[in-house]
């Protein structure tokens, strides 16, 4: 049986990535291209049977990104019949579901996309991935501006930290009232995660934004408390058909 992503568990997600060895674009604090870090050999193909999957729904690239060697990708996971892409390239001609990360640089301005958003966002595009930490918060409410004119559900993720214990500024500090990061296991590996303090903070500025959610819980980041892939999933799937 192929090897079940642990964050995945109890859910109707499968990962899948078709690409082997270290993923080029080097995103920030990157757990597929660390060593031992993945939950498989990232040197081959991960890629889970027909049989294993059933009726879930595939997420192509946890690791890696969709756009390198987005042909390949393509026809290496046809033989899934419901799928969706990841990327951090804002490019989007994918024969299904696509999901962007549009900061795989956290603590760089979100910049807007390549695809011309005058004319409206790509109907396959399921939501943009947002990488949160706490000294890139302005980026984030940008990003969030930007994504929310065209009505592009936007899903926070608080970036965890293996490399160095991630800087708090004195403002966000004070506006916790208690720590952002506490080193801790996530899943397989040890990190310096955001504190629930933090994370309830950061969404209480969003609240009432309909567009704005998160990954994960204060429960835990586990895909089980989320659910968000799989409700964008369905959701971008009935506007494909035009339901």
């Amino acid at each position: 049986m192929t090897k079940r992503n642990p964050k995945q568990e109890g859910t109707n997600l499968f990962d899948c990535k078709p690409q082997t060895g270290p993923c080029p674009i080097g995103c920030n604090e990157c757990f597929h291209n660390r060593e031992g870090a993945f939950y498989v050999d990232i040197h081959k193909p991960h890629m889970p049977t027909v049989e294993e999957v059933g009726d879930g729904i595939v997420r192509v690239n946890c690791g890696h990104d969709s756009n390198i060697g987005r042909d390949e990708v393509i026809a290496a996971t046809a033989r899934y019949p419901r799928r969706f892409f990841n990327t951090s390239i804002p490019k989007f001609d994918f024969p299904g579901p696509v999901v962007l990360t549009a900061n795989p640089r956290e603590e760089e301005p979100v910049a807007e996309p390549i695809w011309p958003f005058h004319d409206g966002a790509p109907r396959n595009l399921m939501f943009v991935r947002l990488r949160v930490s706490s000294t890139n918060l302005d980026f984030v409410r940008d990003g969030v501006d930007w994504y929310g004119f065209y009505q592009v559900p936007v899903v926070l993720t608080f970036m965890a930290y293996f490399t160095d214990e991630p800087r708090v500024p004195a403002d966000v500090l004070k506006a916790v009232d208690g720590p952002c990061y506490e080193w801790r296991v996530r899943h397989i590996n040890s990190y310096w995660c955001p504190t629930p303090a933090f994370i309830r903070w950061v969404m209480g500025q969003y609240r009432g934004n309909r567009l704005v959610s998160y990954c994960g819980s204060l429960e835990g980041s586990y895909c089980r408390f989320c659910r968000n892939c799989e409700t964008y999933y369905l959701q971008t799937i009935k506007r494909l058909k035009g339901e």
